[in-house]
């Protein structure tokens, strides 16, 4: 069992990931954090801790963490996942969000433990894994992996035709991340556009005949017409199985400036190319597989 963190921002594919990570009993959840994204930090909290009460994983903490990005002004949202980010899908009143910020929640798990010895996965805006490391320089390196859902390296945005929602939303928090030097495996909208839900897939959900299964499919359904890719599914799925997934190396800087290239990621693949350190950017998944592990693993749940 792997010990992992999940930093998240809640939002119905993140709900996804989440029972996918909570149905896969080689990841030792030892706390989730949110941050504003696909809705404002509050109810991203607020979903985090409801759909881990929904899951079983009532002992996982939540922490709710960055309000706006760095540089100030009000929180980039958006109504994809509908007003309350769950598309509307009735859930149970959920347990107490934890006490501390994010941000100091990362800092303080990743110098509790030997370097390497947790995984963390990113899939909303990277505001909360930015004020770690810059409370705490070269935080971000003591994670063993860390999968960052984010970016669009050679295709077009999918908020702007430059940029991809996570990284518009924060965009000098993306780029502090892909400079930190940590073991980024990027997915980025390159290989999300072929993460892509099927109608028999998300009507399976129903059969599983459990809460967690009825809520995901009604969930999917909601999100499905808009988005009908497992974005955030990606990077948790990878810690699972990295076989799923082909990997090229590259280099990314993130353009944090205003104006119509902000948020865009500036890829330079090949080790030798372009500053800052090598990352491995994800270009291809087996998205059948992909498919069947969280069906698979969201059957575990109650």
């Amino acid at each position: 069992m792997k010990p992992t963190i999940i930093d998240c921002d809640p939002g119905i594919d993140d709900a996804l990931a989440l029972l996918l990570a909570a149905g896969s009993p080689e990841l030792g959840l030892l706390a989730v954090t949110t941050v504003a994204g696909n809705r404002p930090a509050p109810i991203t909290a607020r979903n985090a801790r409801k759909i881990l009460d929904l899951a079983g994983r009532v002992a996982v903490p939540v922490h709710a963490g960055a309000e706006r990005p760095l540089m100030g002004g009000d929180a980039r949202c958006n109504l994809v996942h509908g007003e309350d980010g769950l598309g509307g899908v009735p859930l149970d009143e959920p347990g107490a969000i934890a006490a501390g910020h994010a941000a100091v929640a990362l800092v303080d798990i990743l110098r509790q433990h030997s370097p390497a010895s947790i995984d963390l996965v990113a899939m909303g805006p990277l505001t909360n894994l930015a004020l770690a490391e810059l409370l705490s320089p070269g935080i971000l390196r003591r994670a063993g992996r860390l999968a960052i859902m984010g970016g669009a390296l050679r295709v077009p945005g999918n908020i702007t035709p430059a940029a991809e929602f996570n990284f518009y939303a924060d965009p000098l928090a993306a780029d502090i991340v892909m400079r930190s030097g940590a073991p980024i495996t990027l997915f980025a909208l390159d290989v999300t556009h072929q993460a892509i839900m099927s109608g028999p897939w998300i009507a399976s959900f129903s059969d599983l005949d459990s809460r967690s299964g009825r809520a995901a499919a009604a969930m999917l359904q909601a999100y499905a017409a808009m988005d009908p890719l497992l974005h955030d599914v990606c990077p948790v799925a990878y810690l699972l199985r990295e076989q799923l997934f082909s990997l090229e190396a590259c280099r990314v800087e993130v353009d944090f400036r205003a104006g119509p290239d902000e948020g865009k990621a500036l890829a330079h693949f090949g080790v030798a190319a372009g500053p800052g350190p090598v990352l491995q950017a994800a270009t291809g998944v087996d998205n059948p597989a992909l498919l069947a592990l969280v069906l698979e693993r969201i059957a575990t749940l109650p």
